[in-house]
């Protein structure tokens, strides 16, 4: 590690000159190693399922010794984006970048800044209709089939009186929605909403003197989900969006009127 001193700053105060040191600490060599390999996944040079070569082999490409370059692979092991092998001579395999992990420092990032359910809601109810006319143009069975598997599981759920596997139904309509999405852009965006909205929902049943209301709330959800399946399965873009729009809206109403929307969310 390498250290700079700048010139001394100059005081405001006259006849006086204070002398302030600042640094620059140049990056550890094992994180730009990691850089490095980082950036080759990112340009497709390494792709998902690729294995790295032996060790010994990258310390020489690399020119380092084998703790720095353990230690680089760490890094990239901690992200997500490589699997270490057993031994020096298997070589690691890269993974691909997923919207989960994605999501995971997403919502760590929103959870530690204090963010609350009702921004999370807000952020939903700009991308979600979007997304439900999306699906409406595509009109894949594929998609229409595994929606309406989930929309029969919240059914099953309230009918059993179920709340939380009705709410945990309800938000996997919201995962599989994302998931058939073709647009990565907006599959991360969302993805990173709903696995904070996965995690932070449930504990609204704790919320004892709105427990009715909520319960109340869940089952029109479960209508609105089913409606706007129908419209999805009809190919009708426009009104899907519509719809899903004034249903958000009326969540986020729901939301405030009930003092849930300042509740903060959870890290995934």
């Amino acid at each position: 590690m390498t250290r700079t001193s700048a010139a001394p700053v100059k005081a405001a105060r006259p006849r006086q000159a204070i002398q302030k040191s600042t640094s620059v600490v140049a990056p550890k060599l094992s994180h730009i190693i990691a850089d490095r390999l980082r950036e080759q996944i990112a340009r497709g040079e390494l792709r998902h399922g690729d294995t790295l070569p032996p060790e010994a082999e990258l310390v020489r490409q690399f020119g380092v010794s084998r703790p720095i370059l353990r230690e680089s692979l760490r890094v990239l092991e901690a992200e997500s984006l490589i699997a270490l092998g057993r031994g020096a001579r298997a070589g690691a395999m890269v993974l691909s970048p997923s919207t989960n992990t994605a999501a995971k420092y997403g919502g760590l990032y929103l959870a530690t800044h204090g963010t609350t359910l009702g921004e999370i809601h807000e952020v939903r109810t700009l991308l979600e209709p979007t997304l439900a006319a999306l699906l409406a143009e595509r009109h894949d069975q594929t998609v229409l089939d595994d929606l309406a598997e989930c929309v029969a599981d919240q059914h099953t759920a309230a009918e059993a009186r179920d709340h939380a596997a009705t709410i945990g139904a309800i938000n996997e309509f919201h995962q599989r929605m994302i998931g058939h999405s073709k647009n990565s852009a907006l599959r991360l965006l969302v993805g990173i909403i709903s696995e904070l909205s996965v995690s932070s929902y449930p504990k609204l049943l704790l919320s004892r003197p709105n427990q009715k209301a909520i319960w109340t709330r869940t089952e029109e959800s479960v209508a609105a989900h089913e409606q706007v399946l129908k419209l999805i399965a009809g190919g009708k873009s426009a009104q899907a969006e519509t719809f899903w729009r004034k249903y958000m809206q009326e969540t986020a109403d729901f939301l405030v009127k009930h003092g849930l929307a300042s509740m903060r969310v959870d890290s995934i």
